[in-house]
């Protein structure tokens, strides 16, 4: 892809007051970016301002070699493209909170409800018509573009995308980051000492085997953690820390104990994906599993739009240094054609064996000019196998009937949620969630 100058960069969803100042201060300090264009696209037009606005000021601090621009059209945005990121929430807030709001009246905990759960299930089919349709659009005006896919819910998204379309899609997550820093902690070594096995999906991704410089630490590794040590060392869990976007490590390390392998997402993640440990309000303070609500949320949202207004003005000094996301060093190999290793969910095309080919999955992944692949993991451990595969085949169904509008297979993935079961009350809660969200699903209309 290397050509005169840096890479043309579109931002889809680049009004994010969370995703637009790393996006654009981590593109605008990798050297091997320089002399590139981002342009911002958003439907918002006050976020897009917003943003451009920060961006102007932050390029300006940092004297960057970056071609800035904005835009409320998606072709202008796309045209020409060498990347794209992709960053949406199809029915904002108002929607997250009925994915939330609706299951809590039959009892139904979700400690973030965008990947599984009614509301992960939901959210991805608000959200594949419009990215597919995005990435129609790059078929138009960039087909040679990489998707760089940072929306969740990130498998069934990129799923779609890949299996809808001839885009290369690949779906970014930095879950794992927190886990390597306990480990780099834990043994008090630099964290690119760190190795580690890992495997899954999205949000539900297992670490394997641990080595520092080279040396298995699997063992040792394991044991302290099952042994509590994660919690007791983890800087985020600070006495009468109450914040639900903090990383606990209650949960990892129960399951640690159980199983005998690592989860490397957040507790407040991982959780989700098995049955039984949020309906319990005792459980859930054992094991510090805390719900992040839509007024946390709205909280949140409204602290990172005022913040980065704040910068605008100069009230607030604009951060000059990269964020610990990894996807500016993602496009720059694939830009430059130099060798990085990342991790990475992509269509499995034999890196985890025992899951089926084109599902995505999330391994470690090599990136450089010709694009990206997964590099090969083998198989899941039997016990972690058996409670990654039923989320892999329901992903599939999900985005089969997000793709086709098929009702009835929806409300059987519905159905197969650990969140959900089979009760009596599934298809009243399917049937409320699906009424109160129809005009976002246009695929199942007629």
């Amino acid at each position: 892809m290397e050509g005169r100058g840096g890479p043309r960069i579109a931002f889809v969803g680049g009004g994010s007051y969370q995703w637009g100042p790393k996006i654009i201060q981590d593109v605008a300090l990798n050297e091997e970016l320089r002399g590139g264009s981002l342009v911002l696209h958003d439907i918002n037009g006050e976020a897009l301002q917003d943003m451009y606005e920060w961006g102007t000021r932050a390029l300006d601090a940092t004297k960057a070699d970056l071609r800035l621009g904005k835009t409320q059209r998606l072709d202008e945005a796309l045209r020409g493209a060498e990347f794209v990121v992709l960053s949406i929430s199809t029915g904002g807030l108002d929607a997250t909170a009925l994915d939330l709001e609706i299951p809590s009246r039959y009892g139904v905990v979700q400690t973030v409800g965008d990947t599984v759960g009614p509301g992960g299930l939901f959210r991805g089919l608000r959200n594949i018509p419009v990215v597919v349709e995005i990435a129609r659009s790059m078929e138009e005006y960039c087909p040679d573009a990489v998707l760089l896919n940072l929306t969740n819910p990130l498998t069934v998204l990129t799923r779609a995308v890949t299996k809808a379309t001839p885009i290369k899609g690949i779906g970014l997550c930095h879950e794992l980051f927190s886990t390597l820093g306990m480990l780099s902690r834990m043994f008090d070594v630099p964290e690119e000492t760190i190795n580690v096995r890992v495997a899954g999906i999205n949000h539900f991704i297992w670490v394997t085997d641990v080595s520092v410089d080279g040396r298995d630490v699997t063992g040792e590794a394991f044991r302290r953690i099952s042994g509590g040590v994660a919690r007791e060392i983890s800087l985020s869990d600070a006495d009468g820390d109450t914040d639900p976007f903090t990383n606990t490590w209650g949960f990892r390390t129960e399951l640690c104990r159980l199983y005998g392998y690592l989860p490397a997402a957040g507790d407040r993640h991982v959780c989700e994906f098995l049955p039984g440990y949020l309906r319990d309000e005792e459980e859930r303070e054992r094991l510090d599993l805390r719900v992040t609500t839509v007024d946390v949320r709205r909280e949140r949202l409204a602290a990172d739009r005022e913040s980065v207004r704040r910068m605008v003005r100069g009230d607030e000094p604009i951060p000059t240094g990269r964020s610990r996301e990894e996807i500016s060093d993602i496009m720059a190999a694939m830009w430059t054609g130099k060798d990085s290793v990342n991790i990475v969910n992509l269509p499995n095309a034999g890196q985890v064996r025992d899951l089926p080919f084109g599902a995505v999955v999330e391994t470690y992944g090599a990136l450089n000019g010709t694009g990206a692949s997964g590099i090969v993991f083998g198989e899941l451990p039997p016990p972690v196998a058996a409670l990654v595969h039923p989320h892999v085949f329901n992903q599939e169904a999900i985005v089969r009937a997000g793709l086709t509008g098929d009702t009835d297979l929806a409300f059987r993935a519905f159905l197969n949620d650990p969140l959900v079961g089979s009760g009596p009350d599934a298809r009243t809660m399917f049937e409320q969630m699906f009424e109160a969200q129809r005009r976002l699903l246009p695929q199942f209309e007629g």
